[in-house]
């Protein structure tokens, strides 16, 4: 086991949660406070210099400010960001003791399925506060034949744990390329948000593997604190991403605002929408790539588990595809009560759209 002393744990788990972000060593002195209690200016800066020389990390000159971040083409530092993982696993189980029986029930499940890579548990300390656990499961390259099994059998074994520990579990498992392609949008997704407040507790070695690759290959990635709400997307939001992805209601002006991913706002107008804003879901859906495993997760995870059902059976009538008929059986084996959704009108709004099939 590597030691990794105080002062480097905190900037190194710091530098980790805020990976892609451009702060100076004052900005990092406040996060280390923030986040771990106690930080001074002197000893961030003397710690930082020897964690250079290490090759650990970077310092880049940005007028009179130095910016540090990982060096993730370091082998030494992926080491100790594993490290650092199984040190925060560890504390987090001291304070919640009731988790302990459910990550050794996720970790002995994740040994012995070969199709799982690694798993984290994500805004551990609130979700706990909770009772609710939120996973990101990590797959290995998946095998197109057997995926959508794997993933109903995933499902399932997770249903059986919620029931045993009585707690309520949401979870995402993303393929290399679903992984790969959130973490690199220019969109604001769930991915991302997940990513600075979560604790790798299975095979942390192989996702800062992943990470490290990802950053040589796309050249910057970015975690991003803030969670967004499906529910709370504002107006402005919505009307601007529908716009984007080929839809537009009668009426309504645009005004540019945030890009988001496809999948946050089909939630967000199952979540808020009356019946002409739900019918406006399968037409984007249908006019662009959607990552149907997050949308499930988003779906469950906010309740909305039983309109995407009904949404997704019209879908499928009208414009036949793999993803949605494989997410319709995950559905179903998730326990969803299906709330049926109006084929007539959403077959008439699809013509009006020139969605084909």
């Amino acid at each position: 086991m590597i030691v990794v002393d105080e002062a480097t744990f905190r900037i190194l788990d710091t530098l980790s949660r805020e990976l892609g972000s451009t702060i100076s060593i004052h900005q990092l002195t406040s996060k280390i406070r923030e986040y771990h209690g106690t930080a001074y200016y002197a000893g961030t800066y003397n710690k930082l210099n020897d964690l250079r020389k290490q090759g650990l990390i970077t310092l880049t000159s940005a007028g009179r400010s130095s910016i540090p971040s990982l060096n993730l083409a370091s082998y030494s530092l992926l080491d100790m960001l594993s490290e650092i993982e199984l040190r925060k696993k560890r504390e987090f189980l001291e304070k919640s003791k009731t988790l302990q029986l459910l990550l050794m029930d996720m970790e002995s499940y994740a040994h012995a399925n070969a199709s799982i890579e690694s798993i984290s548990i994500i805004n551990p300390e609130r979700n706990a506060r909770l009772n609710r656990a939120e996973f990101l499961i990590l797959l290995h390259h998946a095998n197109s034949g057997t995926f959508s099994h794997e993933l109903i059998s995933l499902d399932k074994a997770l249903r059986r744990l919620q029931s045993a520990r009585l707690i309520r579990i949401d979870s995402l498992s993303l393929t290399p390329n679903e992984f790969r392609s959130l973490l690199i949008a220019d969109e604001i997704n769930p991915l991302k948000e997940m990513l600075s407040n979560r604790i790798t507790f299975y095979n942390p070695s192989s996702f800062w593997l992943n990470i490290a690759w990802l950053m040589r290959a796309a050249g910057k990635i970015k975690f991003e604190k803030e969670e967004t709400t499906p529910g709370k997307i504002s107006d402005i939001d919505l009307n601007y991403n529908l716009l984007r992805f080929g839809y537009r209601e009668l009426g309504t002006g645009i005004k540019e605002g945030r890009r988001i991913c496809i999948e946050y706002v089909a939630s967000a107008l199952l979540m808020q929408g009356g019946a002409r804003q739900i019918d406006a879901v399968p037409i984007i859906l249908a006019k662009n790539n959607t990552d149907y495993n997050l949308l499930v997760f988003l779906c469950q995870k906010y309740g909305q588990s039983g309109k995407l059902l009904g949404l997704l059976r019209v879908l499928q009538k009208l414009k036949p595809n793999s993803d949605i008929a494989n997410s319709i059986k995950r559905l179903e084996a998730m326990g969803a009560k299906e709330i049926r959704a109006d084929g007539k009108s959403i077959g008439d709004k699809m013509k009006v759209y020139d969605v084909n099939r």
